[in-house]
């Protein structure tokens, strides 16, 4: 069996875990990790019709006077309105952030609702900074042609988290207020 057969059977099987960990360098992304789910206090979440569907999975480690986020993998995203796969790419902010300097982006890839990104972003800030802000990871999907649409978020306060060891973990997509 050949490549494109694998990826051509049903999502369960060519989108696994067990797909992704032999197409992936990292043993540490073999480790199947519960999604941690954030609240926000006094944030209404509100539900879109075709937002908040998926997950991220990320790792998050400050060490070396840098905070690395390294964005792996996202599952079950939404479908375009005209019923094919997004062109997904991931959007990173550490918030407050009110002039964007924080901004970072992954490449887009063509129409894939389980992609891979495999990027590191590095954010070279003092740790007593860091957490005092919130990791503000989004997924779009790109249109060259109109809008792009806003598929889901998650909001991870950094001082929720050991910084200094790494945290891998899938995140549930969310509609995050803007």
């Amino acid at each position: 069996m050949g490549l494109s057969s694998l990826f051509s059977l049903a999502d369960e099987i060519a989108h696994s875990d067990l797909v992704y960990t032999f197409f992936h360098p990292l043993l540490r992304d073999q480790q199947d990790l519960e999604p941690q789910r954030t609240k926000h206090k006094g944030e209404a979440v509100e539900s879109l019709d075709n937002s908040g569907s998926g997950s991220l999975k990320m790792s998050v480690q400050y060490a070396g006077g840098a905070l690395s986020v390294l964005i792996l993998h996202a599952q079950s995203l939404a479908l375009t309105p005209q019923g094919l796969p997004p062109n997904p790419y991931v959007k990173v902010y550490l918030v407050p952030d009110p002039t964007k300097e924080t901004k970072r982006k992954t490449r887009v890839l063509k129409r894939n609702s389980h992609p891979s990104f495999m990027e590191m972003l590095e954010y070279r800030l003092p740790l007593d900074v860091v957490k005092t802000r919130s990791l503000q990871a989004t997924v779009w999907h790109y249109d060259s042609l109109q809008e792009n649409q806003f598929l889901g978020g998650a909001v991870i306060p950094l001082a929720s988290l050991p910084l200094r060891e790494e945290t891998v973990a899938w995140y549930p997509l969310q509609y995050i207020p803007r």
